[in-house]
């Protein structure tokens, strides 16, 4: 697996505190290997800077997440990236393939993605899929669903997001083709990298239990210049707007940056509020948003009945462009 020594070594140097300068093309290599892998960054850097393993062992590590055996055609696929080789022929037929499919947004999905900067893909996966994926979430956290005295007794993780990715349904649904090709026709490229990304479970809130964010913010830096991204996530149960839906700013990727160029001196565009235009996003189970990353977007307080339970997943092409000073 070429780059995967590299990464390990300079991830352990920076850990000892030797500096190692980083090209924006070891960036770009590293966030290609770990999603590659279908290895989440956070959990890996966890490891990697928790444990110090010797390479022998973040190899095995990284065996442990794939039940031992990895994915030829990806290791493959990232070989090809790294060694500036064409892909194989398989792989370069699979997604000709997936570029003739019919769309699955339709002309009136994307006018609206163009003005409001976010579409919701219905049945991106089936009913009976997203549920079994709740499932394994419920699972996880050793909660009841019927029993809503179970939904405050521990911590899941940060706020209401949870260390969670490698469960079978997770995997599955980051094969869903109706999920891959609405992000074909944004990027304009069937040949898209899938993150591998949290799950989050978000209880209605309580006296003792208030909402826990996260608020509305931006992933991305606020320094231009802008370039084109995605964000996604995928409802596990019917997520109606009161029920802690995910919610955004529509349009705002429009006007961002003359809205930067107008406030006043000094302003920290990140403690700007903009409650007040947000809008909650309702879906069912088995829909999946996409939307803009210059959104102000986030979770809402739920003030229903049930839990909002939902998958993270991005797409990206290998020429991804961000903007790496960090504003």
């Amino acid at each position: 697996m070429l780059h995967l020594k590299p990464f390990w070594a300079r991830t352990l140097a920076k850990r000892n505190g030797v500096f190692v300068e980083t090209t924006d093309r070891d960036w770009r290599f590293d966030n290609l290997l770990l999603n590659g892998l279908g290895l989440p960054l956070e959990e890996t850097l966890q490891y990697l800077l928790g444990s110090a393993p010797s390479f022998a062992e973040f190899e095995s590590w990284v065996l442990s997440k794939h039940n031992g055996q990895l994915d030829p055609p990806q290791i493959d696929r990232l070989n090809s990236l790294f060694s500036g080789q064409p892909y194989p022929l398989a792989l370069q037929q699979s997604l000709q393939e997936l570029e003739a499919e019919p769309d699955v947004l339709s002309a009136e999905d994307l006018a609206f993605w163009a003005e409001h900067g976010y579409v919701i893909v219905r049945g991106a996966i089936s009913k009976e899929q997203a549920r079994a994926t709740e499932n394994a979430v419920w699972e996880a956290l050793g909660m009841d669903p019927q029993n809503p005295a179970t939904w405050y007794q521990k911590r899941i993780g940060k706020g209401i997001m949870m260390e969670f990715y490698h469960h079978p349904t997770l995997q599955a649904n980051r094969q869903s083709r109706r999920i891959h090709k609405a992000f074909a026709q944004l990027w304009g490229t069937a040949d898209l990298w899938k993150t591998t990304d949290r799950t989050s479970f978000n209880p209605p809130e309580t006296t003792a239990l208030p909402f826990q964010g996260p608020h509305l913010h931006w992933d991305l830096s606020l320094e231009p210049p802008f370039h084109f991204g995605t964000q996604g996530l995928l409802y596990l149960c019917d997520t109606p707007a009161e029920q802690g839906a995910f919610c955004c700013v529509p349009g705002f990727h429009r006007t961002l940056e003359t809205w930067l160029a107008s406030l006043p001196p000094g302003t920290d565009p990140r403690r700007v509020n903009l409650d007040a235009q947000a809008v909650p996003i309702a879906a069912e189970a088995g829909d999946f948003v996409i939307w803009h990353h210059m959104l102000p977007h986030g979770s809402s307080p739920n003030r229903g009945h049930y839990p909002r339970i939902v998958q993270y997943l991005n797409m990206y092409p290998v020429n991804f462009q961000e903007t790496m000073a960090w504003l």
